[in-house]
């Protein structure tokens, strides 16, 4: 986390503890997220760091604990930043790469662009190794799972 950031929770976190205990409610860091401008875990991931950080079950986190879990969510935005510029690379222009898919003119394209000649059959197979979730092309949640499982990313 940068240093505008950290200044950024402490205020979040002091407006929301104003009696000054040093905690808030587990039930506010939603809140603080929101605030900070990042999104909220899966509900999954969410109970799995419920459990972890609160494993006594007092239903409160302290600073230094939230400052953890938010420097996480900053670590996995800066991320997705990251893996979006990757996947532009593949599919120039698109607007919304929620909705864009790379195709075998795509990977064609880049080889092309590489000086690599790589035959159609191998494209394909490419395509079909990497569309999990069968959409006839690499979805970019498909290829969020290929950089990480790669550990590209």
């Amino acid at each position: 986390m940068t240093f505008e950031q950290r200044e950024e929770l402490h205020e979040v976190f002091d407006t929301i503890d104003q009696a000054g205990r040093g905690y808030i409610p587990i039930s506010r860091v939603s809140d603080v997220l929101q605030a900070l401008g990042l999104v909220s875990p899966s509900a999954k991931d969410w109970e799995q760091w419920c459990a972890r950080v609160d494993f006594d079950k007092t239903g409160r986190i302290g600073y230094e604990t939230l400052e953890e879990f938010v420097s996480l969510r900053y670590d996995e935005m800066d991320q997705r930043t990251e893996m979006v510029a990757a996947f532009m690379l593949f599919k120039p222009g698109v607007t919304d790469v929620e909705k864009a898919k790379i195709t075998i003119d795509d990977l064609r394209r880049i080889a092309a662009h590489t000086g690599e000649h790589i035959p159609d059959e191998e494209l394909e197979e490419m395509v079909r190794i990497a569309d999990i979730d069968g959409t006839e092309g690499v979805s970019f949640d498909d290829f969020m799972r290929i950089m990480r499982k790669t550990g590209l990313f």
